[in-house]
């Protein structure tokens, strides 16, 4: 990792020219571009991702900030106050359908009166969906938007877990959300992911959210890992894990070759609308 120019290396790992007032290079725009897509980042996982040092992150996001392109928050960058709520919404509409679909071939593999964990993003706001005619679900969610849909006319026991709440997706994060998950020991831990690599890694974007979804897997017996097309060899940042620590991956179309040929030789079920249960 070379930071020797004064504003750290480019987006290609050359040493970076002062750049105009009031302008961006490369690694800025695709650090905005990121923050956009997820609403907030945390500065180690940019420093992965970009290969450079925390410091020169932290250079970048007081760049960005002064420019009105990013709002710094403690651990990271995010959204400009006001449009978080939109970004959300935005990834909340997209893929929808397939969503959905996603949703009903996870809540067909959840039988009544099942113990499980539910974990946060659109996603599972779409598996919360379609579990509401199950019966006698006991759940534990750190998703406020999860414990909304799954209250209204049902029989579920359902436990939030505490935490930091975030704002702009009624999240429920950080080392405090892992300890109060540890006390617990479900039969099913359902979790969205930002990636899926060809070689089975399992990435996302922030590492709290990681590490809670760590700590679900962990005390759960099944774990289910449910994305979209879009998430095939995606930009995410963080590691969350290998496809060899889940029992079933759903997803709404057929992954790559590389991608069902590690799930298969992991002996992972694929779940796809087009074969059910692919392996």
């Amino acid at each position: 990792m070379d930071d020797s120019s004064p504003l750290g290396p480019d987006v290609n790992g050359k040493p970076r020219a002062q750049t105009r007032r009031g302008s961006i290079d490369a690694r800025q725009e695709k650090l905005v571009d990121l923050v956009r897509q997820r609403g907030f980042i945390s500065i180690e996982a940019m420093a992965e991702h970009f290969n450079v040092s925390n410091q020169t992150i932290r250079r970048d996001i007081d760049e960005l900030c002064q420019l009105k392109k990013l709002a710094r928050y403690h651990g990271g960058a995010g959204l400009l106050p006001g449009s978080e709520q939109l970004a959300y919404a935005n990834r909340k509409a997209r893929n929808l359908e397939q969503k959905n679909i996603i949703a009903s071939l996870v809540a067909a593999q959840i039988p009544d009166g099942s113990s499980l964990f539910i974990d946060i993003g659109t996603t599972m706001e779409a598996v919360a969906k379609a579990l509401v005619h199950h019966k006698n679900l006991r759940i534990i969610t750190n998703h406020i938007r999860v414990v909304s849909i799954l209250s209204e006319g049902t029989d579920f026991e359902i436990i939030l877990a505490g935490g930091l709440v975030r704002n702009r997706d009624q999240a429920i994060t950080g080392e405090a959300t892992s300890e109060f998950l540890r006390k617990f020991k479900v039969g099913y831990a359902i979790f969205g992911i930002g990636s899926i690599e060809n070689d089975g890694a399992m990435l996302d974007y922030d590492y709290r959210d990681v590490h809670v979804s760590k700590t679900a897997i962990g005390i759960s017996k099944k774990r289910f890992a449910a994305a979209d097309h879009s998430k095939f060899n995606a930009d995410a940042m963080v590691h969350l894990g290998h496809v060899s620590e889940i029992d079933a991956f759903f997803t709404n179309a057929i992954p790559p070759q590389e991608i069902s040929d590690v799930l298969t030789s992991n002996n992972v079920d694929l779940f796809t609308p087009v074969t059910g249960q692919g392996n």
